[in-house]
Parts: C-alpha cells; structure tokens; sequence
C-alpha cells in the first residue's frame, strides 16, 4: 500500500506520530512518502541546517520526505499562528500535491485543522480517502489557549472542523474523551476508533554527562524534572507558586527544573527572578534524542496543564515518554490522563492550577521511601509496555488504512 502522511511538524521537530510511525509502516512492507513543512516548532524560526524554498526533498532514515515552506510562528498571537497553519496547509494543496506519488490512501495528522486542506483536495481531485487523526480537539483547543475569544470565531471554526469529519473516510481519536466529544457533535460511532499515541522519544538507561548533571541536578536535592513545552495551556506559574511557597517554608531540598522553551518562557523566568526563586532552574531546549538522559537524572517528573474541561479529556504525549521511562510522575491533570496514572499506580495527581495541592502532594511523595518510589516508576514503565506501545497502535492505524483504501 502507498501511504502519503500528511503532516505539518515531523522531525527533527518534537512531535507525535513523525519519523518511528513512518518507519514502522515501511516495516510492514508499505511505501511511505512524508508532505510536511520546514521545521519551526517550538523555536517559533526555521531550524539551523534547514533554509526555507519552494520545496525540499529528503530522506531521513530510508523515509521520503517532502518539504514545503511555511510562515514560522510559536508565539501566543492567534493571527501570527493562524498564518503559521494556513500557510501549511496551502503551501501542502498548491505545492505539495503536485510533488506527491500518487497514493493509495492518504493519512492525515490533525494538530491544527487547516492540515486538512491538502487530503480534501486530494480526495476531490485523485479520489484519494484519507484517516483523519486528531490529537488536538478543535475549537476547544483555541478557546482554552486563549488565543481566541470571538463566539463567532469559535463557531466558524466548529464549521469547519465538521467539514473536515464528513469529508474523511476514517477517524482515530487519542483519548476515550475526544471519541465522546465527536460523537456528541454527530460524527457516526462506526467511523471512530480510539488510538493511543506512544512516546516519541528514545528512552535509555544513558547518563547526563558528569559536567552537565553537576551543573543543573545536584546531588543533595530532590530534583523535580518539567520536560516540554513552555507554553500557556501548560501554566506554569503554578508550579513556580509552589516553588516560593516552599522556599518561604525553608524547604530548600526541593529544587524546580523546567527543560524547554516556549511561549510563555520569558514570562516565567521574569516571575522567577522578581521573586528571587533560588530553587528554580531553566536548562535550555536540547535535541530530542538528549531528553532521555534528563528524565534519568530527575528524581520526579512533572506535567502540568492549565484547568480546563478539554484538558480532562487530552493525555500529553510527555506522560507516556514519563511512563517508558520508569520514574516517578506528578501529574497536574484530571480526566483520562488521571485514569491512566492511576491505572499504572506511578505516581500522585494534583489539582491542576491549584499551587496549594501541589505542595500538598510533594511533601507525600517525598516522605515515601526510596523502595516504593522505584516501585511506583517500574509500575509506569510496565503499563506503558503493556498498554501503550508503537505496535499495538500501528495496528490499528494500519487496519483501517486498508480497509479505507480496498473501499
């Protein structure tokens, strides 16, 4: 079978379902071809060693790849980020399709909805059916990000995402919740499956360099490790609530480390230097294969998303990378990320934007022993091999891409 996946961030840009999807399907005998765009994300520019033009092609680890050019934006502007998606999603129709083998079937990941476009033409023009994925639910996302406030503009939104589900032949959803939600909104039961994502990055039992864990993990602290995006559905000015709180206590073993960057980053160093946070460290964003060696040398993993009901229904792909690597997880999450915690007894949830619980919660952690922490950080790892592996949801994925395509 030959499978166009349609996406706009791939590698070597931090994103779900990129290169070990790709590569996964050509394992099973498929021909694979990649339309994406130029890295930006979540730098908000194009990366070092890539330089933007009409098109690039590339092959990365045996997998084709298509690039077209996009306008790079990661700021928290909602015009400036709609010109970041739509520019994709035409550079991909006008472009892209023209540069594509022809496909047997077409499979789309939904981070942002005009991603569509392209699939729907396609479908249209070379009568090519496409599995539309969605990670992100649309217009929920935008109005919890804040990055639009307009009922009109929401609704127009809503409009169009239910364009983009009459128009695909299949639909996966990443969380039970998501399933619930589109079906409220009249997407047909059969059409759906629920498919996991998996981790994206390459857990090993790999150490920082000696040099770099003395700089940022120090030995006489309990290190909590926020790995990710640095952005304003995450707030975390929560978590650096917590971290004055416990400063002001004279708690001073408990030492804050965020790796990343993002939209909200400068805001959050400012809060940290006006309050004179001492026991708060930023580490700049490293390369995605490096994250591993960082999850290693924290003692506990934190995620954090602002309170909001779509949040209740979406599991960042972090937690799963948190779960392979067999450490301890905090988790500032209701819903079915809770439920997945819970499930694997890996660690303590907390109510999200609530500084107080989270305080609340590290103080029960720390007073466990060092026998039932290890224990709580091997019970992740072996729910995630159990229950959330690449296999497993390429198996799916795989299934209804051929029966899409046979009909």
């Amino acid at each position: 079978m030959r499978i166009v996946i349609i996406k706009q961030l791939f590698n070597p840009e931090p994103t779900a379902k990129s290169l070990d999807f790709a590569k996964e399907l050509v394992a099973r005998g498929h021909d694979v071809e990649v339309l994406t765009g130029f890295p930006s994300y979540p730098i908000g520019k194009i990366y070092d060693g890539y330089k933007q033009r009409f098109y690039k092609r590339e092959k990365m680890e045996g997998i084709d790849i298509i690039r077209v050019p996009i306008y790079p934006d990661h700021s928290a502007s909602g015009l400036k980020r709609f010109f970041h998606y739509i520019s994709y999603a035409l550079s991909a129709t006008f472009i892209g399709l023209f540069l594509i083998k022809k496909p047997d079937v077409a499979f789309v990941y939904q981070g942002a909805i005009p991603v569509a476009i392209p699939a729907i033409i396609l479908k249209k023009i070379r009568k090519v059916p496409f599995l539309y994925d969605i990670n992100d639910l649309w217009p929920e996302t935008v109005a919890a990000s804040g990055m639009l406030g307009s009922k009109r503009g929401l609704k127009i939104i809503n409009k169009w995402c239910n364009m983009n589900y009459r128009n695909a032949s299949f639909i996966t959803v990443a969380t039970p919740g998501f399933q619930k939600s589109l079906i409220e909104k009249g997407v047909p039961k059969e059409k759906l499956e629920i498919v996991s994502n998996w981790s994206r990055d390459k857990i090993s039992t790999e150490e920082l360099p000696a040099a770099l864990k003395k700089q940022y993990f120090k030995k006489e602290k309990i290190n909590i490790l926020y790995a990710g995006n640095l952005g304003i559905v995450q707030s975390l000015q929560t978590i650096l609530k917590t971290a004055k709180s416990l400063q002001e206590q004279g708690l001073t073993k408990i030492q804050f480390l965020f790796l990343g960057g993002g939209a909200d980053e400068e805001n959050l160093k400012q809060y940290a230097a006006d309050e004179l946070l001492k026991n708060v460290t930023f580490i700049p964003r490293v390369a995605s294969e490096e994250v591993s060696k960082y999850l290693n040398a924290g003692d506990f993993l934190l995620v954090h998303l602002k309170k909001d009901k779509l949040f209740e229904i979406t599991i960042p792909s972090k937690i799963l990378a948190y779960l392979k690597s067999g450490k301890p997880i905090l988790m500032g999450l209701r819903g079915d990320a809770a439920d997945i915690l819970n499930a694997a007894n890996a660690g303590f949830t907390f109510e999200p934007d609530n500084s107080d619980d989270l305080e609340e919660k590290i103080k029960q952690m720390i007073a466990l022993d060092a026998e039932k922490i290890a224990e709580m950080g091997t019970n992740g790892k072996v729910h995630y091999e159990e229950n959330l592996s690449i296999i497993s949801s390429v198996d799916k994925i795989e299934r209804n891409l051929l029966k899409i395509a046979r009909k």
